[in-house]
């Protein structure tokens, strides 16, 4: 992938960022017009409030390198990144921040971990400029999700990364799904790289991270989890609830009747037999719900759950392509 043959898409969400678009323009232009033969830049606005809006649309009138796609309003991250990989032409995309706390001097690092075979490179913030509180949720959201997905990033959350375009074909984002991209191409099979990047402190500006997005994130976690192990067996998941509920209700009951016949103890005044009745009736609504979720599941499974790098046949339909295009330089004098 040299730069004679590498073309770039940069996505970029656009959230009141109108002081930093400037010279995050003029800097990615630099870097992209020496790194690839044919780029382009889409900033995707979020529904500002300021002027960002009207600074795109000049930065667009001066360069047509530059597209923009704006909102209605607000819809979130993930829309505006999944509008972005849509509107995209290149088969590499990459993602950043609009703030400028990503450098676009490091893009090269990522092409550079990208041409050694993977599909999917992820930048990990070295000696972040967040705040403590920040940088410390954002170490346990990193280890509980690697500790949760078996994906062995460091900085899952980054948004500076770099894609093939076969993994946001096979990708869907939507929600807050976003952050877990890495996950759900590492389920499809595609090869995950991180490279070590600096980051900068913000210079324009507030955060848009919030206590909202941490419950956003916890909730969009377990969905990506039961999403890719438990798709295609539902029942694995709640029946396993169920088992081990319904199993502890059934201990807690026969101990009372055990209490009961050998000791003779009255059990009206015993909570532990509701929490116990209660435990086996929520074990067994989980096994019913595990196999209504089957019963989902088998109706709308994907005939294409899987993902293929290559076959055979793609080989033969390439040396078919060379041959016809020998028969035409050469006039078809070679064909017998």
């Amino acid at each position: 992938m040299s730069r004679e043959s590498l073309s770039i898409s940069l996505v970029i969400p656009v959230l009141n960022e109108r002081p930093s678009l400037e010279d995050l323009y003029s800097r990615l232009a630099a870097v992209l017009s020496e790194l690839a033969l044919r780029y382009e830049i889409i900033f995707v606005d979020d529904g500002s409030t300021d002027s960002s809006v009207q600074k795109l649309k000049e930065i667009h009138g001066q360069d047509s390198s530059v597209r923009y796609i704006r909102f209605r309003r607000n819809f979130g991250k993930s829309a505006a990144l999944a509008a972005g990989f849509r509107s995209a032409r290149f088969p590499v995309i990459v993602t950043m921040d609009s703030d400028l706390q990503d450098l676009p001097e490091q893009l090269p690092l990522l092409i550079d971990k990208l041409r050694e075979g993977y599909d999917l490179v992820s930048g990990w913030r070295q000696d972040r400029s967040d705040p403590l509180t920040t940088r410390m949720g954002s170490k346990l959201y990193n280890w509980t999700t690697s500790f949760l997905t078996g994906v062995k990033l460091h900085d899952i959350n980054c948004g500076f990364k770099c894609y093939r375009r076969e993994v946001l074909d096979e990708v869907m984002i939507y929600g807050e799904r976003h952050r877990y991209i890495p996950v759900l191409a590492s389920y499809r099979g595609f090869r995950l790289g991180e490279v070590k990047i600096e980051h900068a402190p913000r210079r324009h500006g507030k955060s848009h991270y919030g206590i909202g997005k941490v419950f956003g994130g916890v909730f969009s976690l377990l969905s990506v989890i039961l999403m890719t192990r438990y798709t295609n067996r539902p029942l694995h998941f709640f029946g396993l609830m169920g088992v081990l509920l319904g199993g502890l209700g059934t201990v807690i009951d026969l101990y009372l009747v055990t209490v009961r016949l050998f000791f003779h103890q009255w059990l009206s005044n015993r909570p532990l037999l509701i929490i116990g009745t209660l435990l086996i009736i929520v074990g067994v609504q989980f096994v019913l719900f595990g196999l209504l979720a089957e019963m989902v599941a088998f109706s709308y499974r994907r005939d294409n759950d899987y993902s293929i790098i290559e076959t055979s046949e793609d080989r033969l339909e390439a040396t078919d392509d060379e041959a016809k295009l020998r028969v035409e330089v050469t006039g078809g004098d070679s064909v017998r």
